[in-house]
């Protein structure tokens, strides 16, 4: 299971060349840290500090998973985390039903001057021979912590959404890699 602290990622070099979408997908997400170079540098001059906190996870359901059978794994999976992020990684699944990948991102303003961006990823990687499909689930949380006396605008990262989302989705590929390795 991926970390839910802060820490720093591990060497970011892509996987080897691989028909596993899940492969594909996890060194795509890693050829973006030119954009989480960006994120980390686009700081406004306010900013105090930032705390990362990730996890993802990788598991085997039968093609013919529920909804019910998701949301209960990720019940599991996430149970010490807020009802509002199982909420959205559970609604993952249901938006993904024609397609083998979905994410959502969203922000929040804190009343002590924080900001988040939290970005909740599902990759589907189906397995019509087995009748398996291998799912990769969770999320990666940016708080920035701005220093005292100053304030970030409202919109200071929806501006620029897509590429906090390609950030975060770096810092979810570094994850999903080290969750990888184990398989190839």
């Amino acid at each position: 299971m991926g970390s839910s602290v802060s820490k720093s990622l591990p060497a970011a070099e892509l996987l080897p060349a691989s028909k596993s979408y899940l492969v594909v997908k996890a060194n795509q997400f890693i050829e973006q840290k030119q954009d989480y170079d960006w994120f980390m540098a686009s700081k406004g001059g306010t900013h105090g500090k930032d705390d990362f906190q990730r996890r993802v996870v990788l598991t085997t359901f039968p093609s013919n998973v529920t909804q019910a059978a998701f949301e209960d794994y990720v019940e599991k999976k996430f149970s010490d985390q807020e009802e509002k992020m199982k909420n959205n990684i559970k609604a993952l699944f249901h938006a993904n039903l024609d397609s083998d990948t979905d994410k959502r991102i969203t922000f929040d303003y804190g009343t002590d001057g924080q900001i988040s961006a939290v970005l909740t990823q599902i990759l589907f990687e189906r397995h019509p021979e087995s009748g398996e499909i291998k799912v990769s689930v969770g999320y990666a949380t940016c708080i920035r912590q701005v220093k005292a006396g100053s304030n970030l605008q409202y919109s200071y990262w929806q501006t620029d959404a897509d590429r906090v989302s390609r950030a975060l989705q770096y810092v979810y590929g570094v994850e999903l890699k080290q969750e990888l390795i184990p398989f190839l």
